[in-house]
């Protein structure tokens, strides 16, 4: 852990930098494809929550990148010792250790409940907010970890409901450290 992270904080600290890959997407009513992406975890000197952003953009036939196709922005606020105890004092098996909010250039919003192992991050929502003509989301599920030899790639996958759906497989991508803030 770097010195200058909040303690909070430690527990994510691995995620904190500029990481960018490819990935496939793909959903119940649309075709698989690929796309590239860049997403950024961001600390805040002193405070006990991670500036997040995303995007995504649509893989073109000859490899490089074409229409950006999502954009997502958001916190990761990391619990402390104390509220991760008391949030799980009822419940052992659903430790919470993160809360979450990412808001989507499509017009809705989503509140995060996760907990923290090792070098991995499970979260699902806890509440889905959308505009009147924003996507019809109703519930997500996503999974951040680091793998390799060296643990070195970040890997995700996202599943999401929406549109009358029920949870399923959405977008993945493996992806790796391109610089590190620090």
């Amino acid at each position: 852990m770097d010195a200058d992270v909040h303690p909070d904080l430690a527990k994510l600290s691995f995620l904190i930098g500029r990481w960018e890959g490819v990935g496939v997407a793909g959903y119940a009513d649309e075709e698989e494809f690929q796309f590239g992406q860049e997403i950024e975890f961001a600390q805040r000197d002193g405070l006990p929550y991670l500036d997040y952003r995303g995007r995504a953009w649509r893989m073109t036939p000859e490899g490089t990148l074409g229409e950006l196709i999502t954009e997502e922005s958001g916190y990761w606020r990391a619990l402390s010792e104390e509220d991760t105890a008391r949030y799980a004092k009822d419940d052992g098996e659903n430790v919470i250790h993160l809360e979450v909010l990412i808001a989507h250039n499509e017009g809705f919003i989503e509140s995060y409940l996760g907990n923290v192992f090792a070098n991995r991050v499970e979260m699902a929502t806890n509440a889905v907010m959308h505009t009147i003509t924003g996507l019809e989301v109703t519930a997500s599920h996503r999974l951040y970890g680091l793998f390799g030899e060296d643990r070195e790639t970040l890997g995700y996958a996202w599943d999401l409901a929406a549109r009358g759906h029920d949870l399923r497989s959405y977008m993945s991508a493996q992806m790796k450290r391109t610089d590190r803030n620090d």
